[in-house]
C-alpha cells in the first residue's frame, strides 16, 4: 500500500500530540556557549591589542621621531616624512586586519612582530649609543617599553584559538611586520651606497 503524505489519517486513528519545544532550563541562558565565550575572548584581545598599539604609536611619534620638534623646526620634516608614513602605515594595517574580524590572526601576528622586533631593535640601538648617557638612551627605551604590552597581548591572543589552528596567518603577519620595519632600518645604508 502506498503512503501518500497529502491524505489525512483515518478518522479512528489516534492523534499524536503536537511536539512541544524542549523547555530551556534557567541555567542554559545563564551560561554562554563555548563559541560565545571564544568570541568574547577574541574581542577582548582585539581591544587590548588596539589600545597597546595606540600607546606604542604615540610613544614612537613623540620619542623616536620627535614629532613635536619636527613641527617646530620643519627642516628635517621632509627627511622624516617617509619613515613616519611607513610607521603609520604598518600600525594602520594592523588595525585594518583587526577591524576585519575574519583577518584578526594576521593582525595579531603583525602586532606581535612589530612589538618584538621594534622593542628589540630599540634596546640594541640604545645599548650601542656612544657616549652611553641617560639623555641619549631614555627615548628609545621608552618606545621599546611601549611596544612590550602590544607584543604580550598579541602573544596571549593565541590562547583564544584552537591548538591545531593554522599558524600561517600569524607567520604572514609577522613577516609583514618584518618587511615594514626593515625598510627604515636599511634605507639609510642603501641611500649611502647609491650616492
Amino acid at each position: 500500500m502506498e503512503i501518500r503524505p497529502d491524505l489525512a489519517p483515518p478518522a479512528d486513528a489516534p492523534l499524536a500530540p503536537p511536539a512541544t519545544p524542549a523547555e530551556k532550563s534557567p541555567d542554559a541562558d545563564a551560561a554562554p556557549s563555548r563559541f560565545k565565550q571564544a568570541l568574547a575572548e577574541v574581542e577582548q584581545n582585539r581591544t587590548r591589542v588596539r589600545a597597546a598599539l595606540g600607546i606604542a604609536l604615540v610613544a614612537r611619534l613623540l620619542f623616536e621621531f620627535q614629532f613635536v620638534s619636527l613641527i617646530r623646526d620643519s627642516r628635517n620634516l621632509l627627511v622624516q616624512i617617509p619613515y613616519i608614513g611607513l610607521a603609520m602605515l604598518s600600525y594602520l594595517l594592523v588595525l585594518m586586519w583587526l577591524a576585519a574580524r575574519t583577518r584578526d590572526r594576521f593582525g595579531f601576528g603583525m602586532a606581535l612582530g612589530i612589538g618584538v622586533l621594534e622593542a628589540t631593535y630599540l634596546v640594541v640601538n640604545a645599548i650601542m649609543q656612544r657616549p652611553l648617557t641617560f639623555s641619549a638612551v631614555w627615548p628609545p627605551l621608552v618606545v621599546a617599553l611601549a611596544h612590550v604590552p602590544m607584543a604580550y597581548f598579541a602573544f596571549r591572543s593565541a590562547a583564544a584559538y584552537p591548538p591545531l589552528d593554522s599558524k600561517r596567518p600569524w607567520i604572514v603577519g609577522f613577516v609583514t611586520a618584518l618587511v615594514f620595519l626593515s625598510i627604515p632600518w636599511f634605507a639609510p645604508a642603501l641611500v649611502d651606497v647609491l650616492k
